[in-house]
């Protein structure tokens, strides 16, 4: 009985654990109006999304134009709403206030009024808006508001906010960030009591009016801060106003913001005639610094707005405005600590069978000129792991030095295993090469960049025990597969770049050759099908722990295509007829021929992914493998005979 009672408590805790894994890698949604998405509306995606989550959700919205009155409520927060493009996802509606509202809204009144009138209105704190067109069609009628917040820390990017009077409102003391936005409108556009930060937005005024008008309370420290940004106007708009004060503390500052020549030259009016908060220029704060272009006009501002001092345009940073809260500062996806075996030969196999009936796994039997030493511990990780490799070596001991190659496996940087390059290792290495199998950190265990030190590690193992297994130092190339192939390019690419090299880097990671086996060479690429998130996590995204829309900058990195240099080694590139696995490889030979660095590309047309694991593709893969190396690796050896 006690036993069974263990059991089930230890199955109860892999259960837990395991649900807390789903729940770290959040939850993903597509909203596709043809019904190819989990949802044709937006709205049904949010709800779907958990309450309360302390995990970001991200919903992708395909191209269309949602007829939508958008709402992400408080208890939903944590949410990135991704449209396919800005120009064509499109959230639409047409309140206004004085419209009938359909019975009575939660106050009792029987018609919109501003804040009711909201296209899309988000509640919840941490939410991002990206590539979305958010508009209110409703037309001059009065105040229409196409986008309402009320959260805190929401940031919108690249989107389109159009409307008229009252287009954006940024209602409650929360934090806001708006960058490469347009915003359109006619009166009061942007307006409300959020700290609020637009950089780098055109902000387009369509009549003679107001652009802001905010209402920033007096323990506010900021209020709207608009850095980098483009005021412009259509052809009606001649007299616009910079902004007045909503109510008596408002707080707006025009920052290196080129400015149109419908600006007025006083710049800012202090609304006059308002009963309740008469004087309110006395104590509103209006400034700016660094203003450009025809309407720019510091002398002509109106005596109550400042210009800001160089001391004091320092104190306008991100940081600064937000008290601490840095937009874009995304939590990383952790390493799950669960093994992922979802990658496998025999798997493989059972996968390309139906399309492929003439396949069959190569033949693996040991030469017998070949002898295997394994398990031999080449690094212990700054997690504590202990990695390792198998070396595979000619019997046959001659006085020459022999090349050596090491093999990397593939598996989407998260599965797979050494084991996997067994068959490929000993048939080389009856060719007199000596091939080195090697693990490495897996994303279920580190995430970018460790394994790229880990494999430098392993070159550097290499080289430091050449004397043990008769190497020759000079002469070392790097092979992979898929995910390996990328991790082999990257190693290659960047030989003699210190920034990749680890914490511990005594001696020379670099190698003198590289075999790419269907890895792809560029993540952010026309030609590349990485970071797909639509349906599930991608491979990429676990092993970055960033989006890529999260974090490009990693992505690109990342790529072997963005570090090509003289030192970057000879290239063999053996690839399937799967496209998207050649991510870049044109624009990599181009670097590669301006640096006057030899290549050479091998496809097999009509062969699967995982072609090299069987015949027919094989051993016309061994044979491409061994030729240029023969070429590449001056001194390269017969095949060992007995």
């Amino acid at each position: 009985m006690s036993t069974k009672i263990g059991l089930l408590f230890i199955c109860l805790l892999l259960c837990l654990h395991v649900q807390g894994q789903v729940q770290a890698i959040g939850q993903q949604f597509t909203v596709a109006q043809d019904g190819s998405g989990d949802f044709r509306t937006i709205q049904e995606a949010v709800n779907a999304v958990r309450d309360h989550s302390q995990i970001r959700a991200t919903i992708r919205v395909k191209n269309g134009t949602y007829h939508e009155k958008l709402v992400i409520p408080a208890w939903k927060k944590n949410i990135t709403l991704i449209g396919e493009s800005a120009e064509h996802t499109i959230i639409t509606h047409n309140d206004f206030s004085g419209k009938d509202f359909p019975q009575r809204d939660f106050t009792g009144n029987a018609k919109f009024s501003t804040y009711t009138s909201y296209t899309v209105l988000v509640q919840a704190s941490d939410c991002t808006l990206q590539n979305l067109t958010i508009e209110n069609t409703a037309g001059r009628v009065g105040q229409a508001v196409a986008l309402a917040t009320e959260g805190d820390r929401i940031d919108v990017y690249n989107c389109r906010i159009l409307g008229n009077q009252d287009t954006l409102y940024t209602s409650k003391d929360g934090r806001n960030f708006y960058k490469d936005c347009l915003i359109t409108g006619t009166t009061d556009f942007i307006f409300g009591e959020a700290t609020a930060v637009f950089q780098r937005c055109t902000i387009q005024s369509l009549t003679n009016s107001y652009i802001t008008a905010a209402s920033t309370t007096r323990e506010q420290a900021y209020g709207y801060v608009f850095l980098n940004c483009k005021l412009t106007a259509n052809e009606e708009a001649t007299k616009v106003y910079l902004g007045r004060p909503w109510r008596p503390f408002a707080k707006t500052v025009f920052i290196d913001t080129e400015m149109g020549g419908h600006i007025v030259k006083e710049g800012w009016d202090p609304w006059k005639g308002d009963n309740m908060f008469p004087e309110k220029e006395k104590t509103a704060f209006y400034a700016e610094y660094n203003s450009t272009g025809a309407g720019a006009n510091a002398a002509a501002r109106v005596a109550w707005s400042k210009q800001l001092t160089p001391q004091e345009r320092e104190k306008y940073t991100i940081e600064n405005i937000f008290s601490g809260w840095v937009p874009r500062k995304k939590l990383r996806l952790q390493p799950s600590g669960i093994p992922d075996t979802s990658f496998s030969v025999k798997g493989s196999y059972r996968h390309e069978i139906a399309r492929y009936p003439n396949i069959r796994i190569a033949d693996s039997t040991m030469p017998a000129t070949v002898q295997v030493v394994r398990n031999i511990a080449y690094r212990t990780t700054t997690g504590g792991k202990k990695l390792s490799l198998d070396v595979y070596k000619p019997k046959k001991r001659g006085k020459m030095l022999l090349p050596a190659v090491l093999m990397v496996h593939g598996g989407g940087w998260r599965s797979g295993d050494r084991t996997h390059n067994n068959t490929l290792a000993r048939k080389l290495a009856s060719k007199g090469y000596v091939c080195i199998t090697a693990d490495y950190s897996l994303s279920t265990q580190a995430l970018y960049p460790a394994a790229v030190h880990d494999l430098k590690a392993a070159v550097r193992w290499t080289r430091s025990h050449a004397k043990d297994y008769n190497i020759d130092p000079a002469r070392i190339a790097i092979l992979g597969f898929s995910a390996g192939g990328e991790l082999a390019a990257f190693v290659g690419a960047t030989n003699g770049i210190s920034q990749f090299e680890g914490a511990q880097n005594e001696g020379s990671s670099a190698v003198q050759a590289v075999i790419d086996i269907d890895g792809t060479l560029a993540f952010i690429h026309p030609e590349s099908g990485e970071g797909d998130d639509s349906r599930s996590i991608s491979a990429a995204t676990y092993w970055f722990g960033y989006p890529k829309s999260e974090r490009p900058d990693l992505w690109n990195e990342a790529a072997p295509l963005a570090h090509v240099s003289a030192k970057t080694p000879p290239f063999l590139f053996i690839n399937s007829s799967v496209e998207r696995m050649h991510a870049g490889r044109t624009d990599f030979i181009q670097k590669l021929n301006a640096f006057g660095t030899y290549s050479e590309v091998k496809t097999f047309s009509d062969a699967p992914h995982t072609f090299m694991f069987f015949d027919p593709w094989f051993e016309p893969t061994l044979a491409t493998v061994s030729a240029f190396l023969k070429k590449v690796l001056p001194g390269s050896p017969r095949t060992v005979s007995e």
